[in-house]
């Protein structure tokens, strides 16, 4: 079966498209599957290594090699584990899509399509990268947004290539965000953005803040927002970026400031 099949199952595509035209959510951009389809393919190898060991087993039994069998049972059993474990998340995952639109997305899960707006959600990413031994093992991928009625839907490893569609759905919210931003800050407005804020003169935290001139950086360095005033790292910048939502706003907008205000001085 191909992708377009899988996305046209049981009239998705169609609801789908009801919604986004509902919306006026634009051009289609792109479409990705649910990973139903792929999560069933593993369950079926490991169902094939759990034959295996589950042969192997019984032959130990029958030939008298008890301690041998329970050696071998523990992997059978983690197979058994994993089995359920994956046929289940294929269960939730199955007939899901996420469509990118011009103006906005939908997510289609379990027989409803959520729909979000570029112009007004509120996006929070968590990007964990997973490491053994100092190497990558897996990278997973949680994008919390706000659709149009106000609930917060999470977009997670359910969907395939959350390492395309997560930065698109970024750079789309910025894109549709960011003028209007500059626009507020250039009124002397204040911008929350979790527990950070800026405004035209200061960037901040609670009560805490420091003028843009004394701002020599800001960057993310392993998963947290970092602030370097005066040569010393602020205490400002404890902040994880799973905190602060709309983060590529945050940041391009914290760039222009500090830009603006060392041009300035």
């Amino acid at each position: 079966m191909s992708d377009q099949d899988h996305l046209d199952r049981d009239g998705v595509a169609q609801q789908v498209s009801a919604a986004a035209a509902r919306e006026g959510l634009g051009a289609h951009r792109a479409a990705y599957p649910s990973i139903a389809q792929a999560q069933r393919q593993h369950v079926k190898r490991v169902q094939i290594a759990a034959a295996v060991l589950a042969v192997l087993v019984v032959l130990c039994l029958a030939t008298g090699y008890v301690p041998l069998a329970f050696v071998v049972g523990l992997p059978l059993l983690m197979c058994l584990y994993a089995i359920m474990k994956y046929s289940s998340a294929a269960n939730r995952n199955e007939g899901s899509r996420l469509d990118l639109f011009e103006h906005g997305l939908t997510s289609a899960h379990r027989g409803g399509v959520r729909v979000v707006r570029y112009a007004d959600t509120s996006v929070l990413q968590n990007i964990v990268r997973h490491t053994q031994y100092g190497q990558t093992t897996r990278i997973t991928y949680a994008y919390t947004v706000t659709d149009t009625t106000g609930t917060q839907v999470v977009l997670g490893a359910g969907y395939a290539q959350p390492h395309e569609w997560g930065p698109a759905i970024q750079q789309a919210v910025t894109e549709a965000q960011l003028p209007q931003a500059v626009a507020q800050l250039n009124t002397g407005r204040r911008l929350e953005f979790g527990p950070l804020w800026l405004t035209p003169t200061e960037i901040g935290s609670g009560s805490k803040s420091t003028p843009w001139p004394q701002v020599e950086d800001v960057e993310v360095k392993d998963g947290y927002v970092r602030i370097r005033v005066a040569g010393r790292w602020s205490a400002l910048s404890m902040t994880a970026v799973s905190r602060i939502p709309n983060f590529f706003v945050f940041r391009a907008l914290a760039d222009h400031l500090r830009r603006g205000s060392a041009s300035m001085g």
